[in-house]
């Protein structure tokens, strides 16, 4: 494999993360598993995630403190050994393919609304955002596409660009790291995916210079239409892929 493919794939990742404040992992595992083994894509993506995650949260401006998404944040790491559970006693294709179902249906209906993201943020209680959180969780645990439903409650909370993005970046950080380290242990950061990460760790400092620098450019009335487009193309993706495995 030519050891420019991964950086690129990591560059564009990043940039799109940095300007909608999701979607390194929803774009680099489909991408890069084209070229490396689906196992290696995902742990590459785990890593690379954590370090863009942390990256981006640090230049914040205004940064999310956790103390806003602390609910969000406790409800994941509950629920992600919860959604371990149900994997263990369901078909992961099949909770992967009904999950990216609700995603597209979730992301057609925000696009075809035409009330877009610029409304006024919505009450966000303590309850509500715990048990997101939990919901979240449970789906990374079983099917490791957590993010999609927090992505599309921070969008129907609303509130504009800026206060979603910073919420995502807080959300990702703070999930992240603890969600890596307990993968650890696992075996899963095999030689070669600890190579490859270092080999695009570069790109990834190029992305977050450029994501600062496009981020302004994104007007307020694309944003949610970006976004929602991203989770309704990635669904597709993974409910093709759910259906590939289902059908053998």
């Amino acid at each position: 494999m030519d050891v420019a493919t991964l950086p690129v794939i990591a560059l564009l990742g990043t940039l799109i993360q940095s300007g909608l404040g999701f979607g390194f992992g929803l774009f680099f595992v489909p991408v890069a598993a084209l070229f490396v083994a689906p196992r290696e894509a995902v742990a590459v993506s785990l890593l690379l995630g954590t370090v863009v995650s942390a990256g981006m949260y640090a230049e914040a401006r205004p940064r999310t403190g956790l103390r806003a998404i602390w609910p969000l944040v406790v409800g994941a790491i509950i629920g992600s050994p919860l959604g371990l559970l149900v994997l263990l006693r369901a078909d992961e294709s099949v909770l992967r393919l009904l999950v990216a179902a609700a995603v597209l249906v979730s992301a057609i209906a925000n696009l075809t609304s035409g009330r877009g993201h610029t409304h006024e943020a919505r009450p966000d209680p303590v309850v509500r955002q715990g048990l997101v959180g939990v919901l979240g969780g449970v789906i990374r645990g079983a099917t490791s596409m957590g993010g999609p439903p927090i992505v599309l409650y921070q969008h129907w909370i609303g509130g504009g660009a800026e206060r979603i993005r910073g919420r995502l970046f807080a959300y990702f950080f703070w999930v992240g790291v603890p969600a890596t380290l307990i993968i650890v242990p696992s075996g899963l950061f095999t030689r070669d995916v600890l190579r490859d990460t270092a080999l695009a760790l570069p790109a990834l400092l190029v992305g977050l210079v450029g994501g600062r620098l496009i981020r302004p450019h994104i007007a307020e009335r694309w944003f949610g239409r970006l976004s929602m487009l991203l989770l309704a193309g990635t669904s597709v993706l993974a409910a093709w892929g759910a259906m590939r495995a289902i059908l053998g």
